[in-house]
């Protein structure tokens, strides 16, 4: 749902989202991050998926400067591999899949490989933006859920301040208004439905095993949860929710469901 820096084996109906073991790398991983963000969220499936564990580092979304002083930018996330530091959810993918190659999820013949990338972009593209506008748009309207989400004192002035201030800046910057939100609700059924069409009751987008495009579409769709009755209703996006939630680590799933 925040504001961030990019642009299994377990069927797709109705199984509990799963906990996956770790065990530890031969270098610590630092994973920069706010928890409730897509981008975010996409990057610990993977890291968890892999058994990796890392360190996080909550980065405030009104404070960057720990992620500044780490990266040279402000947008999360930022994974810190000792001495490397790499931006961008996909690039932090693919760097994870060629130094932790263990379980792939990249699949192995080049044709597949590609389709796999090709499906990743367009889960990026076709519900990054509009999933977190759906979500904002009934946080910025619902008292209480973007402070919630931004983890700002339970009480107080600066709880008060911080989210009046927060609910104007999040307006303005994603341009939400009525009007957007009728147009996005629209084009997220839209878009559910293709993403349902291509699973086709399937596990996986490609192949029989979990991929990056997998990953990536459980992610951007998860601000769903925190989206309007109306839009969880429909059947599409209902069906994809319940294959994300099959999808993403329980913990992860959880962080947008508390705000429904």
């Amino acid at each position: 749902m925040c504001e961030s820096g990019d642009r299994d084996d377990t069927s797709s109906r109705g199984l509990a989202a799963k906990r996956f073991p770790r065990h530890d790398p031969p270098m610590a991983l630092v994973l920069y991050e706010i928890p409730i963000s897509h981008n975010c969220t996409k990057v610990r499936a993977v890291l968890k998926r892999k058994g990796l564990a890392f360190e996080s580092v909550r980065i405030p979304p009104t404070d960057r400067a720990r992620v500044r002083d780490a990266s040279g930018q402000d947008l999360v996330p930022v994974l810190q591999d000792g001495s490397t530091v790499v931006s961008d959810s996909t690039r932090i993918m693919l760097y994870l899949e060629s130094h932790h190659p263990d379980p792939p999820l990249l699949p192995g013949r080049a044709e597949a490989r590609a389709e796999c990338l090709l499906l990743e972009d367009w889960a990026d593209q076709a519900f990054m933006a509009l999933t977190r506008r759906l979500a904002y748009w009934q946080a910025v309207r619902r008292p209480g859920v973007l402070e919630r989400a931004w983890g700002l004192p339970e009480h107080g002035l600066r709880r008060r301040l911080m989210g009046a201030v927060g609910r104007r800046i999040v307006r303005q910057r994603f341009g939400l208004s009525a009007r957007q939100n009728a147009a996005d609700e629209a084009e997220v059924r839209r878009v559910a439905a293709l993403a349902v069409d291509r699973l086709g009751g399937r596990r996986f987008l490609v192949g029989e095993s979990l991929t990056l495009a997998d990953v990536t579409l459980a992610a951007m769709t998860a601000p769903l949860w925190v989206a309007s009755p109306e839009v969880r209703a429909d059947p599409g996006v209902g069906i994809l929710l319940e294959w994300t939630g099959s999808i993403l680590d329980a913990d992860d799933a959880a962080l947008y469901r508390r705000h429904a």
